[in-house]
Order: C-alpha cells, then structure tokens, then sequence
C-alpha cells in the first residue's frame, strides 16, 4: 500500500476531468482503505475529496445511510442540487438521522 495513493488518485481524476470532460470517472471507494482501522471514516471522507475532484460516481454501500448522506452533502455544497431541494427533500424525510 502507497500513503499516496488518496493523493494519486485524486490528481488523476482532476487530470482525466481536464484534459477530457467528456469522460466519465468511476472509483471503488473502499479500495483506498485496505488494510487501515476505521475504514469508513477513511471512505467517507476519500469521498467527499474525490467529488471535489470530478469523480462522477463510486462502488459504495448504498445501504450505508451516513455515506448516503455525505453524498447528498457534498453535491449540494459543490452546486449540484438546485436550490438544495435534493438536500432540504432528504432532510425532510428524515434521510440525516443517524443511531449514534
């Protein structure tokens, strides 16, 4: 395992986003974890970077309500949701509750 591998990979979706807009980038988020503690804490916030990068999507667990969330967050703070409908609907339907 490289420490740099976060970093590599961001500068390459930011590359790829560059030179060629047109091409869609696809990350398997838990990859940049193995073999680390706390690997969703490492996930969830490898996500949030790789969005801000240009990543279009990710091999999640969509099951995992707390990284459902992160998602929803990082789009509307990137100016991905209008008006932040997407975020104020979740919110609604009570999509930011989480068992501590």
């Amino acid at each position: 395992t490289n420490d740099k591998n976060g970093l590599i990979t961001m500068e390459t979706i930011r590359s790829v986003k560059e030179a060629h807009p047109e091409v869609k980038t696809v990350t398997g988020l838990s990859n940049i974890s193995f073999g680390l503690p706390e690997r969703k804490l490492i996930n969830q916030v490898f996500m949030i970077l790789a969005m801000g990068c240009g990543m279009d999507a990710a091999i999640i667990d969509s099951t995992d309500k707390r990284m459902m969330a992160i998602v929803k967050t990082a789009t509307t703070l990137l100016g991905e949701d209008n008006f932040c409908g997407e975020y104020i609907q979740a919110y609604r339907k009570g999509k930011f509750t989480f068992e501590k």
